[in-house]
């Protein structure tokens, strides 16, 4: 049999795209090497605007709904905001990544799981794709295979990518302490250099993480993880469930993500932003500009491919490069950063938006730039109310 599409992995971004093009009545297969579900280092918060590029109702995966946010300084909290609407809702990823491939599946999706892409070769009919138990066949092949993606180094993309580096730990902490967190999400930019730690409340446990923001190794990143947890107190007393470590892609420049007959998406694409490390949004987001390509492509007997990356570039890389430059300012003066989001209702509201994805990355430098006189004017006017 020849595929119209060939998937290698099943993510979000790979499972998103299988159930969009299988709609469309295309026939996917989606090739995924680990055994589903898998654990996945990952904070697991789904923002209300990734939730906006899901194309089907989510809620039996959410955790916790997160209600508010707490932004720290090495441990101390600097501000606690109660929100009217929420921030994000938190998943474990391996529930999350195992139901998008399920609705996949039954959209019509054929799905192998442990099983691994080797390469593969454009012949005359199309692709051929080679894994550890033989090979497929398909007129089209995107690589959903995450940041060390193999389609994309057989495609000759993305040669020079630019990756942070995050760990996390699952903590089972007492009930006293899932109460004292309660739906809230931490944000500490003091928890590293240059970087931030996060703590996320699951149902029973809590996901605690530090991200290291600049590209190349981080060798005490484990170190950095260990430090973070005792300048809580609240995590004094844990069971540490799992500990993994995951390279985050930076994304911010426009670099062609298609090659004859082959796209990327999502972390393959090198689609995260360098600020905060999100990618689940982008990766939805991929899918859904992935899916209306293809379905071009089909329709019209053959199409331009170029046109992925073209509207990639436009819709999410620019944005990427505006988070990239707001993450080299905060990582560069963390104290001074968190100091004036304490104290400027206005940036509070800013950055919270973005999180939730009521503005984008160039609208809230625009607020950056615009507000500042009135920021600092707050921030100013607050520490004088502090100190008197």
């Amino acid at each position: 049999m020849v595929y119209d599409v060939i998937i290698a992995g099943a993510g979000p971004a790979g499972s998103v795209l299988a159930y969009l093009l299988t709609q469309h009545g295309l026939s996917v297969r989606v090739i995924e090497k680990a055994r589903m579900p898998r654990y996945k280092t990952c904070g697991g918060g789904l923002t209300f605007k990734a939730i906006q590029n899901l194309p089907f109702d989510v809620s039996p995966t959410y955790e916790v709904k997160a209600t508010g946010g707490i932004m720290a300084y090495a441990g101390r909290e600097m501000v606690r905001l109660e929100l009217e609407r929420p921030i994000a809702w938190l998943v474990m990823r391996d529930h999350f990544d195992h139901y998008l491939i399920q609705q996949a599946v039954q959209s019509g999706a054929d799905f192998s799981d442990g099983l691994t892409v080797k390469g593969y070769e454009t012949v005359e009919t199309g692709i051929k794709v080679y894994t550890t138990k033989g090979s497929f066949k398909s007129n089209l092949l995107v690589g959903a295979d995450g940041v060390n993606s193999i389609i994309s180094r057989s495609a000759g993309l993305l040669p020079h990518r630019k990756l942070g580096i995050a760990i996390e730990v699952e903590l089972v902490v007492p009930d006293s302490v899932l109460q004292e967190q309660g739906a809230y999400a931490t944000f500490d930019f003091g928890a590293l250099s240059y970087g931030y730690g996060w703590i996320f409340p699951k149902s029973d446990h809590l996901s605690v993480g530090v991200y290291h923001a600049r590209p190349g190794k981080a060798a005490n990143i484990k170190q950095d993880l260990q430090n973070y947890i005792k300048m809580n107190p609240i995590l004094n007393e844990n069971k540490p469930i799992s500990i993994r470590g995951h390279h985050i892609p930076q994304g911010g420049q426009k670099q062609r993500l298609n090659n004859g007959r082959v796209i990327l998406v999502g972390d393959a694409a090198n689609l995260a932003d360098s600020w905060l490390g999100e990618g689940l949004y982008y990766a939805m987001k991929s899918a859904n500009i992935a899916a209306n390509v293809i379905v071009e492509y089909f329709e019209n007997g053959s199409g331009d491919l170029n046109k992925y990356t073209d509207h990639i570039n436009t819709q999410i890389v620019h944005q990427l490069a505006y988070a990239g430059a707001i993450a080299g300012l905060v990582n560069r003066f963390p104290h001074f950063s968190t100091a004036l989001l304490q104290r400027s209702d206005l940036l509070q509201r800013a950055v919270l938006s973005v999180v939730r994805g009521d503005l984008n990355f160039q609208q809230l430098a625009s607020t950056l730039i615009l507000g500042s006189p009135r920021i600092l004017t707050q921030a100013l006017r607050q520490k004088q109310l502090t100190n008197a």
